[in-house]
């Protein structure tokens, strides 16, 4: 397919988030298919600056973490063991954020997740959840209310209609991550993915997910502290990685600790 771009009208052949040509940010829609060809090289010093649109959490340590907040129409997928707060780290940065979201499970009713958000103390009327294991109904629910941030907790749980595969297994994890990828892409929308781990505390599922993403958060129990987490950055294609953040787990939800790196 062959994407051309709405600011300098030049063409690519891969879809992007930035223009390669002039640097603008989600202007790129689809021309015609694609017969080969692709863009000219172009000297480095020709390619001009571009700044990259971003959504704080208004959390400080947790925006300095990944480089100075969410990117919008970027991809973010969160692993980490059951039980690590996975679920409470972000009802408490969607609450923070003060964005409208749509928080879709399909492993706890929507009973369960606001029995969750009165501990936490979370009465945001910006957050609407959702169960649902459809993607494909998904889709439609985001195409009508236009979030600016979608969790999906979590990938293993949901399907698509186009693959007659189970859900969790890799054909359907691969079809769900792309339909959900290119539609936060288009809506200019952060899409927040909850990965479950595997005894090796590897994202389960093909490792393609965690190549096809943006950006990848993992949230593991301290050595030295059971009552502490960590939340790391093991990928970030907008910002560093390698950053550790420390969460120590009250009553109330996370309390923010301290940053460090290795």
């Amino acid at each position: 397919m062959i994407y051309r771009c709405g600011a300098c009208k030049n063409e690519i052949v891969d879809f992007s988030l930035l223009c390669p040509w002039c640097g603008a940010w989600m202007t790129l829609v689809e021309a015609r298919s694609s017969g080969g060809g692709g863009t000219l090289p172009l000297p480095l010093p020709d390619v001009p600056p571009s700044s990259v649109p971003r959504v704080g959490t208004r959390i400080g340590a947790v925006d300095g973490l990944l480089g100075g907040g969410f990117v919008t129409g970027s991809s973010v997928l969160l692993t980490g063991p059951p039980g690590a707060g996975k679920s409470t780290l972000l009802l408490q940065l969607l609450n923070s954020s003060a964005q409208a979201a749509l928080y879709v499970s399909g492993e706890e009713s929507v009973q369960q997740l606001k029995l969750r958000a009165d501990r936490l103390r979370i009465q945001s009327r910006a957050i609407s959840v959702l169960f649902e294991t459809n993607v494909n109904i998904v889709v439609s629910h985001v195409q009508r209310a236009a979030p600016a941030l979608l969790v999906i907790d979590s990938i293993q749980t949901v399907y698509t209609d186009l693959s007659d595969s189970l859900p969790g297994t890799p054909a359907q994890i691969r079809k769900c991550t792309y339909l959900l990828r290119r539609l936060a892409q288009e809506k200019g929308m952060i899409l927040i993915i909850v990965g479950q781990v595997t005894k090796g505390l590897q994202a389960a599922g093909p490792k393609t997910l965690e190549h096809a993403v943006d950006c990848v958060l993992s949230i593991g129990n301290d050595d030295d502290n059971p009552a502490v987490r960590n939340l790391s950055v093991v990928k970030n294609r907008f910002g560093p990685a390698g950053s550790i953040l420390s969460l120590a787990m009250t009553g109330d939800g996370f309390a923010l600790q301290k940053e460090r790196t290795p």
